[in-house]
């Protein structure tokens, strides 16, 4: 579902309306209002969103859709929710958001998981493109365009003493967001990414298979090796040890101490490249059949997310 949006209406979008004039009588709440660089400014609330009016555009930034018109983002915003969301948003602003330009698009899901959202995060390993990034409550993934994120959702609410709802009461709630930041008609290979675009059905189903799609480009990480592959190679047999060791400390603390080597010039930056290279192929080595029940989930509860959507 989509949950934070940036819509920009503009002057192009909505000739013969004096933004500044018009716009502020209809928020809730002015919260700011003066004058910088670009001129006169007014910033406000309508409920839940933040609005900021200038004289050539009214934006809609860093507030979640589903949190305005659904009361709270645990639930599921469908293409008929958004459509209606904009609606609204257009109706109370008196301005046509429907024509609306998007810079910004997150896009997420809850998955509901048999255990505590921590203990996958040590089995979601590096991706392509991406620097894996822990937090204190979740796991990031940057680039300069966009951000995959992992977070236990019951946790924020509890952090920013938000109500829980009832079906979320007590389970363990792991969130997966795509957020696309920057230059999104290039990254979703579209002319142009309006509001009235969001509800399209080729778009949104675009959307769900990307969604699904950089999940599984993460690598995932073996939780433990269950048995040892009989082998007459002493060569195959200190590779198996060697991932065993890999497996117990983490893929990502073994390539930070590889990095940290390369940065103190005790290795080269080929050597560091190798060790990478090494690692990372070890990590994919299945040894049983098995695998990692943890992963097996996540990954079954992705598949489902995106077939159900």
């Amino acid at each position: 579902m989509y949950d934070n949006l940036d819509f920009t209406v503009t002057k192009d979008q909505s000739p013969g309306t004096d933004f500044l004039q018009i716009v502020p009588q209809f928020l809730t709440t002015i919260s700011n209002k003066g004058v910088n660089q670009f001129g006169e400014y007014v910033t406000g609330y309508l409920d839940s969103l933040k609005v900021s009016i200038s004289e050539s555009r009214v934006k809609i930034s860093d507030c979640s859709l589903c949190k305005y018109y659904l009361g709270d983002n645990f639930k599921t915003l469908t293409k008929g929710d958004t459509k209606r969301a904009i609606q609204k948003i257009s109706d109370c602003l008196h301005l046509p958001f429907d024509r609306a330009n998007i810079t910004r698009i997150d896009f997420a899901k809850n998955l509901i998981m048999q255990y505590d959202e921590k203990v996958y995060y040590p089995y979601l390993g590096e991706a392509q493109y991406y620097t894996r990034l822990p937090q204190n409550n979740g796991l990031y993934y940057n680039n300069q365009l966009r951000q995959l994120v992992f977070y236990g959702k019951e946790y924020e609410q509890k952090l920013k003493r938000q109500p829980v709802p009832e079906l979320y009461k007590d389970r363990n709630v792991l969130r997966f967001e795509m957020r696309f930041r920057k230059q999104l008609r290039q990254q979703l290979k579209q002319p142009e990414i309006t509001a009235g675009l969001l509800t399209d059905e080729t778009f949104y189903s675009g959307l769900v298979t990307r969604w699904k799609d950089e999940y599984f480009a993460i690598q995932k990480i073996n939780s433990k090796l269950i048995s040892m592959k009989p082998t007459g190679s002493t060569k195959e047999l200190i590779e198996n040890m060697a991932l065993f060791q890999l497996l117990e400390l983490g893929q990502p603390q073994l390539l930070t101490i590889v990095k940290e080597w390369q940065i103190r010039g005790l290795i080269t930056k080929k050597q560091a490249n190798d060790h990478r290279a090494k690692i990372k192929q070890l990590s994919k080595t299945p040894f049983d059949e098995k695998g990692n029940d943890l992963i097996n989930e996540l990954n079954r509860k992705v598949k489902e997310a995106a077939r159900n959507w």
